[in-house]
């Protein structure tokens, strides 16, 4: 009752100490599926030689096997072929005088039949065939050695070959197994339609059939079916000894090859890990000889403006008074002051805007941005101009001789706009694009504009000194002239050095 409950509503049947055990066909795909696992991964764990040598040995002994089996199927259809035009001339040469009545009469007398049965037991005949049939050309029995039945007929399609001189050969014996056994034969007979002929004229007047035993022609088929499937095994063996010897050279260099090549590219990877030690030492001397070169410029400043800044200002004490209240009336000495105060004037000028120049401010603390902003800044106090400023978003954290560099692109980029186009149009801007730092100035190159009254402080670095700044950072510099004069100063620098 309940299991017809269950079924009816679609309910699978659950034990009740849980579900039920897996189904068996459940079972054997998982116990396949693990041995196939397993064969792979052994197979995986094989050598390239050892994958060679078993794909090969199988690719050739499939190959083979193939062959063999064709050959074999050929030799046995043309031996049997061979064999059975053979009998059947074989046959002939007993049968045609016996039948030669046949060619004006439906039937044999019975002294004819009776010389036909004598032949397969009196005669080496009898050795080699079981039972002899004779038909006339339409198709019809007229004799069998055991009385069969009259009425039979021969089949269409083998009666027109035999008409056309050919000897057919049956070897499916299935449809007289009946009539075999009766007989105490055996069904393993050939059976054999060739024409018989006329002893004058060769004229085709009967079909004779006999059913030859198969003992001899197997013997014969039987020794060449092993000389062939010798020949086939031998000829397999030289392939697949041919195909071990090659194989195991080929493995051999490519084990060398591969050991070499595996020494290379441990000699390669040291040599490229020892390179990048290098560069770094490299990049770290390099940004090393950046921070050193202002250390060495600041260095010159805090010179001059200690040295010669000083010994021309106590020489401007020095010089007598050329005022209107002087007391000293030589003229002599109110020429000298007169003469060279306006040339000491002028030198301790250009020395403190050198000394200005050289020394860099503090850009310890400040972000990308802030140096920036902080070069543009001292411009314009020094020079009385205004810079428009277009500073993107920047990041904060930029190595120090990244910053400096960018300090001094600025500085010596407005300086240059400020001597050549009168510091009219500048603008500055800067933006992070991709992994590096792109600083733009330019200038509207109009230097019909009033030339400002202070001279502006220069740090002496030239583009040339820039462009070594740059590039010693791996950094670019590309300048640019519109055709309306104007100048452009593009600067990249890597955000990371």
């Amino acid at each position: 009752m309940g299991t017809g409950a269950r079924e009816k509503t679609g309910q699978d049947p659950v034990s009740a100490n849980g579900p039920a055990s897996p189904l068996p066909g459940a079972r054997k795909a998982g116990f396949w599926s693990a041995r196939l696992n397993a064969v792979l991964r052994r197979w995986g764990a094989l050598s390239l030689e050892h994958k060679f040598l078993i794909t090969a040995t199988l690719t050739v002994g499939l190959s083979m096997a193939t062959l063999g089996y064709w050959v074999e199927k050929r030799i046995r259809s043309g031996w049997i072929q061979g064999m059975a035009e053979t009998g059947a001339v074989y046959l002939e040469g007993f049968l045609a005088h016996h039948v030669q009545l046949l060619e004006t009469s439906r039937s044999l007398p019975a002294a004819n039949q009776a010389e036909i049965e004598r032949l397969l037991s009196d005669t080496s005949l009898g050795h080699r065939v079981a039972i002899i049939k004779i038909w006339d050309l339409d198709g019809n029995l007229v004799f069998s050695t055991n009385k069969s039945d009259s009425h039979e007929r021969l089949h269409s399609g083998f009666l027109d070959r035999i008409k056309a001189g050919q000897v057919v050969v049956d070897s499916d014996t299935d449809d007289h197994v009946t009539e075999l056994k009766s007989q105490n034969l055996s069904p393993k007979l050939i059976e054999i339609y060739a024409p018989i002929y006329n002893l004058k004229t060769r004229n085709i007047i009967a079909v004779g059939e006999f059913y030859e035993f198969d003992r001899f022609l197997q013997r014969e088929i039987r020794a060449v079916k092993y000389a062939t499937w010798f020949l086939i095994f031998n000829v397999a063996v030289i392939i697949i000894v041919l195909l071990h010897v090659i194989a195991r050279k080929t493995s051999k260099k490519i084990n060398t090859q591969q050991e070499l090549l595996e020494s290379n590219l441990a000699r390669a990877a040291a040599l490229a890990k020892r390179n990048n030690a290098l560069r770094r030492a490299a990049d770290r001397a390099r940004l090393n000889a950046t921070i050193l070169n202002e250390a060495y410029l600041a260095s010159i400043g805090a010179d001059i403006h200690d040295g010669p800044i000083q010994i021309l200002s106590l020489m401007m004490l020095k010089l007598p008074d050329s005022g209107p209240q002087s007391m000293q009336s030589d003229e002599l000495a109110r020429t000298v002051r007169k003469d060279l105060e306006p040339l000491i004037q002028q030198t301790l000028a250009d020395l403190r805007n050198l000394s200005a120049g050289l020394v860099l401010p503090e850009v310890e603390d400040l972000p990308a941005g802030d140096t920036i902003d902080l070069a543009i800044t001292r411009h314009e106090h020094q020079t009385g101009t205004v810079v428009l400023r277009a500073l993107g978003d920047l990041p904060e954290h930029v190595p120090r001789a990244i910053r400096v560099c960018a300090y001094r692109v600025v500085q010596e980029a407005l300086n240059n706009s400020y001597k050549h186009a009168g510091g009219h149009g500048q603008r500055v801007s800067a933006r992070v694009n991709g992994k590096m730092l792109e600083i733009v100035v330019t200038d509207s190159g109009d230097a019909s504009a009033p030339q400002p009254r202070h001279p502006a402080s220069r740090a002496k670095l030239g583009l040339r000194g820039m462009e070594s700044r740059i590039k010693a950072l791996r950094g670019s510099l590309a300048i640019t002239r519109s055709p309306h004069g104007g100048t452009e100063i593009r600067a990249t620098l890597p955000l990371r050095s």
